[in-house]
């Protein structure tokens, strides 16, 4: 026993050295090379987090997760912060995330925060049972994921759980319930969006309760102002002794149409001084209400054009606009009495024509008079007798069933030129290609050629048409698509397309229809009204080439007027167009130019149009600031203008020399150069003439038409300052 354990012992010796070597080697530690950071979403709704995942990556090839474990930085705090991995985000845009650790930093991913969406939806109306034939509107409101609330009533999916008791989306309208018949439905808004799918739900009573009378609000007690909008309400009383609000069920209208219309939702619109009364009817039952459009605030009255004169037997149509407290401008042109000086010289009608009857040695003064304001200017008949006369356009073709306008002007023994397509007798030479209206409108009726002619005093001028063999091929009608509010206006155009490639308007030309007149009419000249929430399809037609255009007339509410430019700047005595724009809860928007009302405070500094071709026109009075406002259905915004007492120095018109063909047409531009070194487009503005009418006549907006060879100079002038350019046509 004891040799073994000695022999144990020297075998343990023996090894010694071994064991001494091997604990001597040192395995190095492992150290992290990189992070690679990972997203779940790149994109994420404000409100909702995101998750972050950090991976690192060693020297010995291990990985390891190390979310909980790294320093994470956030590149725009204000629209996301980490912490843990956890994105919470703050607003809307764009983050760059890094994490660091052991002064190892991975490479940045981009968190990009998209608008909230909705999380929780909640429908309500204003009343859980209504009639048989009535409406009631529902809406949706949404909660959101950044815990804000917004209407959704045009965004969610609605349904009747039995439609042939309600109906919902009358007309298109989003939420929209109708009653058709007794009984109950649920109605139900649903939207699925990346949180899920939410929905709300409320019943529906449909009762058999016929309508016993109506009651129609308000009352007025103080007038509407000229221009501006009115809305009334219709409350229906039913035989069950139930009342509901019937506004979108009655039919509304007003009396006289002249003093203010109506649209199917009841909003009036005030467009001329007067009584008038307001009718919601239902079956046999009506009810109706008064009210007064006043232009109590009337300032001044300004005539035009100022002092011309006209030679015997031609007219002139003079206007009248009201300048008003509020700085707003309006067209009373028909609203206004006319009266004139000595009508044995010169007669004047209700809207504003005066005739020159006999040659005066003195000036006719003509009046327009609204109330106690008046204004005037003065006409002078000369005896002046017709040379020649000059029709245009000359050598224009156009397509079977459009249209063309002809314009007259005359050349006088005093050498003085007139517009006169009033006045003259027009004639076409041959009514199989071209007929002709009394104010020079041509209808293009079958292929050739024929001479349009103005005759006036035994003298005459003509121009030739020609009309083409091509056929229409179709109709686009522009806009394509449109948001309205009601009572707004939208003016559609038609555009033809013919067998020969060439393009035409033929706004005019074409019939006019709307799919649902209660939500959206149509005129017969293309400008379609919104009358009430829904949509609608406007159709532009002839024989049977059709184009449409889609109209939705907006539930959601204005939530506001947004006036373009901003801020403005122009030299007294000039002018400068806004813009205004409806922002509707939905998103949506509409340009309400043509229908805002239009006012400018203070009325000394600067006013601004309401006079239809020129809505938004602002025109400076004197130097100094004003604040220029756009209000639409109570909801207004503004702009600032700034009115300078910069001069006009000159007018440069461009192109300044022009090379046409005969048949053809140039657009000139009229800038004006002032004494600060300013400069302004004046093209609207100016007053535009031809010295040669032979050669070219000119529109009041600088668009000159060629009516023979030669050469005639264009000359743009304003206050007295005068600007020219060279036309000449082979």
């Amino acid at each position: 026993m004891k040799k073994f354990l000695v022999s144990i012992a020297l075998l343990c010796l023996g090894l010694l050295p071994a064991c001494s070597t091997k604990s001597a080697s040192v395995v190095p530690p492992r150290t992290l090379t990189s992070i690679q950071i990972t997203l779940k979403a790149a994109s994420v709704a404000l409100g909702l987090p995101d998750q972050l995942t950090a991976t690192g990556e060693y020297s010995d090839g291990s990985s390891q997760d190390l979310t909980a474990t790294v320093t994470w930085t956030s590149s725009n705090t204000a629209v996301a912060t980490v912490s843990g991995g956890v994105v919470t985000t703050l607003a809307q845009g764009t983050a760059k995330i890094t994490g660091s650790l052991s002064g190892v930093n991975s490479p940045s991913v981009t968190v990009t925060v998209s608008a909230p969406i909705v999380n929780k939806l909640l429908i309500s109306s204003s009343s859980q049972s209504i009639a048989k034939g009535t409406t009631v509107q529902f809406e949706a409101t949404g909660t959101l994921t950044d815990g804000t609330t917004q209407n959704e009533t045009g965004s969610v999916t609605w349904t009747s759980s039995n439609t042939a008791v309600v109906s919902i989306n009358v007309n298109g309208a989003p939420g929209l319930a109708m009653g058709v018949s007794a009984g109950m439905s649920t109605i139900t808004a649903s939207v699925t969006d990346a949180s899920g799918t939410f929905s709300s739900s409320a019943t529906l009573t449909v009762t058999s309760a016929t309508l016993t009378s109506i009651n129609v609000n308000p009352v007025l007690t103080v007038p509407i102002p000229l221009g501006t909008v009115q809305q009334f309400t219709a409350t229906g009383t039913f035989s069950d002794n139930s009342m509901q609000d019937i506004t979108g069920s009655v039919v509304w209208s007003t009396l006289p149409t002249s003093v203010a219309s109506i649209t199917a939702s009841g909003l009036a619109t005030a467009k001329d001084i007067g009584t008038f009364t307001v009718t919601a009817t239902s079956g046999a039952i009506n009810n109706s209400v008064m009210a007064t459009v006043t232009a109590a605030d009337l300032k001044s009255i300004t005539v035009l054009p100022s002092n011309p004169t006209i030679a015997q037997n031609t007219t002139e149509q003079f206007s009248a606009t009201g300048t008003f407290d509020d700085g707003s401008t309006h067209n009373l042109t028909d609203q206004v009495a006319w009266s004139s000086s000595n009508a044995a010289a010169a007669s004047i009608n209700s809207i504003g024509v005066a005739k020159g009857l006999t040659p005066t040695s003195s000036p006719v003064t003509i009046t327009a008079t609204l109330g106690s304001v008046s204004g005037s200017t003065t006409l002078d008949v000369s005896n002046a007798t017709i040379v020649s006369i000059s029709v245009s356009p000359t050598g224009h073709t156009i397509a079977p069933g459009t249209e063309l306008s002809f314009t007259a002007t005359g050349t006088f023994s005093d050498s003085s030129t007139q517009v006169i397509t009033q006045d003259v007798t027009w004639a076409s030479s041959d009514t199989s290609v071209a007929k002709v209206g009394a104010v020079g409108v041509v209808t293009a009726v079958g292929q050739g050629s024929a001479n349009i002619t103005a005759t006036f005093g035994g003298v005459s001028g003509s121009a030739l048409l020609t009309v083409s063999s091509a056929t229409l091929k179709s109709i686009a009608v522009s806009p394509t698509s449109a948001v309205m509010a009601p009572a707004s206006t939208l003016s559609l155009a038609a555009t033809g397309t013919f067998s020969d490639g060439s393009t035409q308007n033929i706004t005019d030309a074409v019939t006019w229809s709307s799919s649902a007149s209660t939500v959206a009419s149509v005129t017969s000249y293309g400008q379609a009204t919104g009358e009430s929430a829904g949509t609608a399809t406007i159709t532009a037609q002839q024989g049977s080439i059709r184009g449409t255009a889609a109209l939705v007339v907006a539930s959601s509410t204005l939530s506001s007027v947004q006036v373009s430019p901003a801020s403005a700047t122009v030299a007294e005595q000039t002018g400068t167009q806004f813009q205004a724009v409806g922002v509707f809860a939905d998103g949506t928007t509409q340009n309400l130019t043509g229908s805002a009302v239009w006012t400018s405070s203070p009325a000394s500094v600067a006013t601004v149009s309401n006079v239809p071709a020129t809505k938004g026109l602002a025109t400076g009075i004197a130097p100094g600031n004003a604040t220029i406002t756009a209000l639409f259905a109570s909801v207004a915004g503004s702009a600032s203008l700034t009115v300078t007492g910069a001069t006009l120095d000159t007018i440069t018109i461009t192109p300044s020399t022009s090379d046409l063909t005969l048949g053809s047409s140039q657009q000139f531009v009229a800038t004006g150069n002032f004494s600060d070194g300013t400069t302004e487009n004046l093209t609207a503005q100016v007053t535009w003439t031809s010295s040669d009418i032979g050669v070219a006549t000119v529109s009041p907006d600088g668009l000159a038409s060629t009516v023979g060879k030669g050469t005639t100079t264009i000359t743009a002038t304003m206050n007295g300052v005068p600007g020219t350019a060279t036309l000449t046509v082979n």
